[in-house]
Order: C-alpha cells, then sequence, then structure tokens
C-alpha cells in the first residue's frame, strides 16, 4: 500500500490576504514617510565667506555683493540663535566658534548668552530674489554651514542648492538648549569650502 505524505492543514485565504494588506499599508507609510522628509523642494542660492570672495566668485556685481553681506551682517546679531552657555553654543557649531553678544542679555539662568560666529552669508542671485541675504553659521558636522533656522547643508564657496525653507528671511533668534537648535536641511556637494 502507497503512503501519501501528508501536508499540514491550510490556513484560510482570507488570513493570508489580510495580513498581506497590514504589511503593504504598513510598507506604504514607511515610504512616504521617507519621501516627505527628503524631498523638500531646492532653490538655487549664492554663499560666500565675505563680500570680497563674492566679488572674486564673479556672479554678482560688487554692489550686489557688498549689499547682501551688509544686510547679513546688519541681522546676525537679531537672528543667531543663543545659548544658555558657551560649551551649549560650541556643542552646536564647534570649538572657538561662538562669542558673547555686542548687547549683552541674560540667559533665564542669569548669566550671559552666547551665540555662534557668522562665518559668511547666503543670498539670491537678486536682493529682492526669492532667497533673502542672511548669516551662515559653522556647523559641528564637518564640512558644513547652518542658517540661524537650522537648516544645513555643505560649506562651499558660489552657488549652492538650499531647502526652500531655509530661503526665507530668518526670523529673530531664540534661546536654545544644546541640541534644539533646529531642523536640518538638503545637501548639494563640490565646490570650493569656506569657513571650517
Amino acid at each position: 500500500m502507497a503512503k501519501f505524505k501528508q501536508f499540514p492543514p491550510r490556513r484560510p485565504l482570507v488570513a493570508r490576504k489580510r495580513s498581506g494588506r497590514v504589511a503593504l499599508i504598513a510598507m506604504g507609510v514607511s515610504v512616504s514617510a521617507l519621501a516627505l522628509t527628503g524631498c523638500e523642494e531646492q532653490v538655487d542660492a549664492l554663499q560666500y565667506s565675505s563680500a570680497e570672495a563674492c566679488i572674486v566668485g564673479g556672479e554678482l556685481s560688487e554692489a550686489d555683493c557688498q549689499a547682501g553681506f551688509a544686510a547679513a551682517q546688519k541681522d546676525h546679531a537679531r537672528v543667531a540663535p543663543k545659548y544658555q552657555s558657551r560649551q551649549d553654543c560650541e556643542a552646536e557649531h564647534g570649538a572657538a566658534a561662538c562669542q558673547q553678544p555686542a548687547q549683552q542679555q541674560q540667559a533665564s539662568s542669569g548669566g550671559s548668552l552666547w551665540m555662534p560666529l557668522m562665518i559668511g552669508y547666503m543670498m539670491g542671485r537678486a536682493m529682492s530674489g526669492p532667497v533673502a541675504a542672511q548669516p551662515l553659521y559653522r556647523s559641528s558636522s564637518a564640512g558644513k554651514v547652518r542658517t540661524a533656522s537650522g537648516a544645513k547643508w555643505d560649506a562651499k564657496a558660489g552657488p549652492v542648492s538650499v531647502p526652500k525653507s531655509a530661503a526665507a528671511r530668518p526670523s529673530a533668534g531664540k534661546v536654545v538648549s544644546r541640541s534644539g537648535f533646529g531642523r536640518t536641511g538638503g545637501t548639494r556637494s563640490g565646490g570650493r569650502s569656506f569657513g571650517g
């Protein structure tokens, strides 16, 4: 007499379809979340360490380079993030990259506030363009710069692509705690670097 191999009983087809749908939905949600965080629209900007570097770059007129730098310098004290201690500031921007504001403000702890040094500036190809002239700060991440709002990308001189959210004129800087600087932005590599 021939022996037949017995197979385990089949699971109901409905149960398999349901678990498959749950897995597909979970996978779709993860892919959508990933796509939303990495796909912010980019805009073209120019960034330099100084008005002189901008003039040498040749992308803008001497007057535009100087006007952009002056606007960024004027906004620096107003928009730079402020920290309760030098250590908190240097944790976000690197060693020897912080200063006390010229007009001393008091921290909530009673001590003095600290803010990052301006290492350069960013602007659009026209002063009235979609990218506001604004100061740039060193990031604790090697080879990166940050805006006052916390967007981060490669430190290079000349044309760059930046997240659209970073292009707007920054609002007044707030007192932040360590690792509370802000979101990070997109990057585009290549070109000459500046700012250390």
